[in-house]
Order: structure tokens, then C-alpha cells, then sequence
């Protein structure tokens, strides 16, 4: 049995635990842990993170997935990993500079039809960065021809994360207040294990000088904004 079909069955049965443990989640804990607002609240919050996510990892995911194995030399795949990493940033520090500016503003503006959400707008940013950066790290490693962890932690982290943390609050060990920023901090955690795995398969020598075919790469980057939105779940 090959390496691809073994990876293939097993993200296969990593995505239907995900889904089996979603639905639990979404049909009863949600509903029965938290009260109706909260439960928006978090649905919005994380819809919303994942509707910017996209943005801020500007393509990079899709763009190590096309290129990577177009680079024979070991030091132009170290470079253009190396801008992988700094793409994200051209957009993450803008947004979170624009969001510091006019905060007032944005929550007031998100905050019309719920007010609780005006507490927790910083969440959305946090966990679309987090989550972005997840991404690229996840193609840096399907690219070494591993995928298998990078889809558990996609699929199951963040779920399983959510139960234990809505058990948390049903047994008063945390406040609900508390379940939002422990959620956001799981991403983060994610975002964390992916990281070293990533780096683990593969650590390049980092340098901040452009591959050869930067040009091409951005057309594929301009192409793809233009073209389809991405999303990813939750």
C-alpha cells in the first residue's frame, strides 16, 4: 500500500471523527452548555476569523503547494520557504495596525445587533492569523509528503479543543468569558504544534532574498484572490 492511499485513509477517518464530534458539539453541547448569546456569539466570531483568514495568509499555502517541488536547489526552496513566512506578515501588521486605529469604530459597528460582541473583536483578528499561519505551515508539511498530523490538528484539535473547554464550563471550572479566550488560545496552540512538525520535516536556512520567480509566484497569488474566495472550517 503506497504512502499517498495509507495518508488518504487515515485523514479520511480523522475526518469523519471530526464531523462526529462537531455535530455533538454544535447540536447539544453549544446549545445546552451556553446560553443562545454566547453560542452567537462564538459562531460569529469564528465565521468572521474565517472569512479573514484568506486575506491574511495571502495565498501562501496555495502557493507552496504549486512551487514547492518546481525548486531543485536546496537553497532556492530555502528562500522562497523563508518568504513564505514574511508574505503573511505584508498583511497580517497592516490589518492589526488599521483594527488598533479605528477600534472604537469597528466594534461599534459589529457590535449594532449583539453588544457583547463589542468585548471580544480583537478574537476575530487573533484567531484568523493564527489559523492562517496554520495553514502555510500545514502546506509545508503535505508538500514533505506528510499530511496525517497537519489534518488531525486541522479536523480534530480545535473540536476536541471546544468539548473539553464547554465541559469546563458546564462543571464551573471556567466562565463562559473564559471559554472564549481559552478557544482562541487552542488556536494558537495549533498553530504551535503545526509549526515545529513543519520545521521538524523540513528547516530551512532562512534568508530574505527573493526566489528567482517571485513575479510568477504573485501573478498566482493576484490570480487566485481574483479568481475564488477559500474558506476553511472550524
Amino acid at each position: 500500500m503506497g504512502i499517498v492511499l495509507k495518508q488518504s485513509i487515515k485523514n479520511t477517518v480523522t475526518i469523519y471523527a471530526a464531523f462526529a464530534i462537531g455535530g455533538i458539539n454544535a447540536l447539544f453541547l453549544y446549545t445546552s452548555f451556553l446560553e443562545d448569546t454566547y453560542y452567537g456569539l462564538v459562531t460569529f466570531l469564528l465565521s468572521t476569523a474565517n472569512l479573514l483568514m484568506p486575506l491574511v495568509a495571502f495565498g501562501v499555502q496555495y502557493t507552496i503547494l504549486k512551487f514547492y517541488s518546481s525548486y531543485i536547489s536546496e537553497l532556492e526552496r530555502d528562500r522562497f520557504l523563508s518568504i513564505a513566512l514574511v508574505l503573511p506578515l505584508l498583511v497580517a501588521i497592516p490589518i492589526g495596525f488599521i483594527a488598533v486605529l479605528f477600534y472604537d469604530g469597528i466594534s461599534a459597528y459589529l457590535s449594532l445587533k449583539n453588544p457583547v460582541v463589542k468585548d471580544y473583536i480583537s478574537v476575530i483578528y487573533l484567531v484568523a492569523v493564527a489559523t492562517a499561519y496554520f495553514e502555510v505551515f500545514y502546506a509545508w508539511s503535505r508538500v514533505q509528503m506528510k499530511s496525517v498530523y497537519g489534518n488531525l490538528l486541522k479536523e480534530l484539535f480545535s473540536r476536541v479543543s471546544a468539548m473539553l473547554l464547554l465541559f469546563c464550563v458546564y462543571f464551573k471550572w471556567i466562565s463562559v468569558e473564559d471559554f472564549i479566550w481559552y478557544l482562541t488560545a487552542s488556536y494558537f496552540i495549533r498553530m504551535l504544534l503545526m509549526a515545529g512538525y513543519a520545521l521538524y520535516l523540513y528547516r530551512p536556512k532562512f534568508s530574505l532574498q527573493l526566489p528567482e520567480n517571485i513575479g510568477e509566484i504573485l501573478a498566482l497569488y493576484y490570480s487566485s484572490r481574483c479568481g475564488r474566495n477559500h474558506f476553511i472550517g472550524y
